[in-house]
């Protein structure tokens, strides 16, 4: 019995270590992932607190990690003081024409790319791929100047068109590794069943393709709403600025018409500008995950 019950008591005595490594391997897990998250979200924390505070507060020179009295007040000031509505709304315009066109568009070079294999496919995706290397500030001035002859200056449409001509290479290459990764057996059952190439993609890719195309509207979204190069150099009319552009106009005026320092505002006015940000991520957040995850390599 004595040599029976050693091996027990010693792979019970083993289990229980290992159950134990187990346990503070997630605690200092969890810690060490919670650490950094405040860390992270430190800036978050300090722009909600300054918007709560006075402009004396936040120029004092004892920084305040919490205001003394909340000043609510400075969220409605900001729409009273500039027209931040307004500019939130060219943002969120711009965004409802270039959204759908990088989901369009992006979705039919993608299906060729991935479907047909033509003369030159991998060379010309390669090429497509090689565009991506090419700083932006190279193609600045000629394309600011393509612009300005087809009298395109003040206008939502460079800051759109890039959209409905495939949505750039990166959502070309997102939404083709993906279709890549579904198999070729739907497309040939709907084939046989009479289906057309553009009603392969809408009727059987394009519901599959779910969490890719979610994907890319976020990131899209995401792009639109914090671009300020683009609205700086095309928009030139206060009523047309977006909100990323409109906060550095706000910034502007405040510090060259106005006495009175505009800091709590301006923190208030970036405040109002991550609320639409987090509501879109929280919600397409599953989506998101898993279209990054179920992206294929396929070459």
């Amino acid at each position: 019995m004595a040599t029976t019950a050693n091996p027990i008591r010693v792979g019970r005595a083993r289990s229980l270590a290992i159950r134990r490594r187990r346990v503070v391997g997630t605690i200092l897990s969890y810690l060490f992932l919670t650490i950094f998250g405040l860390l992270f979200a430190f800036p978050l924390f300090w722009v909600i607190s300054g918007s709560l505070q006075t402009w004396q507060e936040l120029r004092s020179y004892i920084p305040h990690l919490l205001p003394k009295i909340p000043q609510w007040r400075n969220y409605p000031l900001v729409f009273e003081t500039v027209t931040f509505a307004r500019w939130m709304f060219n943002s969120f315009t711009i965004i409802a024409i270039a959204v759908p066109g990088s989901l369009l568009t992006g979705s039919l070079v993608a299906y060729g790319f991935a479907r047909f294999p033509f003369t030159g496919n991998n060379v010309w995706f390669i090429i497509m791929l090689g565009t991506m290397m090419i700083p932006s500030w190279v193609t600045m001035i000629p394309q600011y100047i393509l612009f300005y002859k087809l009298h395109w200056i003040n206008t939502y449409i460079p800051l759109t068109i890039g959209a409905w001509l495939g949505g750039g290479a990166f959502v070309v290459f997102m939404l083709r590794q993906f279709i890549m990764t579904i198999p070729r057996d739907l497309d040939e059952a709907a084939l046989i069943d009479g289906a057309g190439p553009f009603r392969i993609l809408w009727q059987v890719l394009i519901p599959l393709m779910k969490p890719a195309l979610t994907t890319v509207a976020l990131l899209e979204f995401l792009g639109c709403w914090n671009d300020f190069f683009g609205p700086y150099i095309y928009l030139n009319k206060p009523e047309l600025f977006t909100a990323s552009i409109g906060l550095r106009y706000f910034m502007r005026i405040s510090q060259t018409q106005v006495t009175e320092p505009q800091d709590h505002l301006l923190s208030a006015g970036a405040a109002v500008m991550t609320i639409p940000v987090l509501f879109v991520f929280i919600v397409a957040q599953r989506y998101f995950v898993s279209g990054i995850v179920l992206t294929g390599l396929k070459m």
